[in-house]
C-alpha cells in the first residue's frame, strides 16, 4: 500500500478538524438547549420530576427541590420511592409505577400521594403523569408535574368535619326540639285537665252553697219535729233517719266549700 501524500494528509487533517468543530458546535447547541429547557422547568410554578425505569430521579426542577428541601444534586440519581416517599406508601406507589411501565395498568394521569421532605414533614402532592418512551415506543420512565395541595386538602378536611359537626348539631337540636315539644304538649294536657278540674270544683262549690241553706232549713225543721214527736209515735224513727242524713249531707257540703276556699288563689 502506498503512503498518502502530504496533500492527502493535510486534507484529512482539515476534515477531522471540521468534524471536531461541528461536534463542538452540536455539543454547544445541545448544552444551550438543555439550559433553556431547564430554565423553562425552573420557572414553572409546579414540581417537575422525571423518573427512569429503575425508579431513579433523572430530572427535577427548582420548585420540586423547594418542596422537598433538597438541592438538585442530592435528588438526581437517587431512588424516588426509597428517599422521598413516606414508608407507609412506598410499596403502593412503587407497584403503581412499575405496573405502568410494564403495561399491566392504564396510565394514571392524576394521582395524589404524600412526599417526605428533608425536615421529615409530609406534603400532599397532586401529580399529573405521562410516560416517557424510546424510539421504539417502549416506556422508559415517567415525567410528572406535581402541585402542592397540602393546605387545600387540610382545608377540605376541616370543611368536611365542620359539615359533619353541623349535621350532628342539627340532629341534636331537632331531637331537643321534639323532646321539648312533647314536654310542652304534656304540660298543656295537664293544664287543660287542671283547668277542667278547677271548673268542676267551682261548679261543685257553687252548687254546695246553693244546697246548704235549704238543707239547713230542712235539718232544723226535722230536728224540731223529732224533738216534739213522742217516742211512742212510729214516725219518730223516720224523722231520726231524715235528721241524720241531713246532718251527713250538711257535713259533706261544708267539706266541699272548705276545699273550694283552699284551692282559690
Amino acid at each position: 500500500m502506498s503512503r498518502p501524500t502530504y496533500e492527502e494528509l493535510e486534507r484529512r487533517i482539515q476534515e477531522l478538524e471540521t468534524q471536531a468543530g461541528e461536534g463542538k458546535r452540536l455539543q454547544e447547541e445541545e448544552r444551550c438547549e438543555k439550559e433553556k429547557a431547564q430554565e423553562y422547568l425552573d420557572i414553572a410554578g409546579v414540581a417537575i420530576v422525571a423518573i427512569n425505569d429503575r425508579g431513579e430521579v433523572t430530572l427535577i426542577n427548582r420548585k420540586g427541590c423547594e418542596i422537598l428541601g433538597y438541592p438538585e444534586e442530592e435528588v438526581v440519581g437517587r431512588s424516588w420511592f426509597d428517599h422521598f416517599l413516606p414508608e407507609r406508601v412506598r410499596e403502593e406507589v412503587r407497584r403503581v409505577f412499575f405496573s405502568l411501565l410494564s403495561g399491566d395498568a392504564e396510565p394514571v394521569k392524576n394521582y395524589q400521594n404524600p412526599v417526605l421532605t428533608r425536615s421529615g414533614e409530609e406534603r400532599i402532592i397532586e401529580w399529573y403523569n405521562a410516560l416517557i418512551r424510546d424510539e421504539s415506543g417502549n416506556p422508559t420512565g415517567t415525567i410528572s408535574s406535581g402541585e402542592d395541595v397540602t393546605e387545600r386538602v387540610k382545608a377540605e378536611e376541616a370543611l368536611r368535619k365542620a359539615h359533619e359537626e353541623l349535621a350532628r348539631f342539627s340532629m341534636d337540636l331537632e331531637r331537643i326540639v321534639e323532646q321539648r315539644t312533647e314536654e310542652l304538649r304534656e304540660k298543656s294536657k295537664q293544664l287543660v285537665e287542671a283547668e277542667r278540674m278547677a271548673a268542676l270544683g267551682r261548679i261543685a262549690n257553687r252548687i254546695a252553697h246553693d244546697f246548704r241553706n235549704p238543707l239547713t232549713v230542712i235539718g232544723g225543721f226535722t230536728r224540731r219535729l223529732f224533738e216534739k214527736t213522742p217516742e211512742s209515735d212510729p214516725n219518730r224513727k223516720y224523722l231520726k233517719i231524715i235528721l241524720q242524713e241531713a246532718m251527713n249531707l250538711e257535713a259533706r257540703i261544708s267539706e266541699i266549700i272548705k276545699m273550694g276556699r283552699e284551692e282559690s288563689p
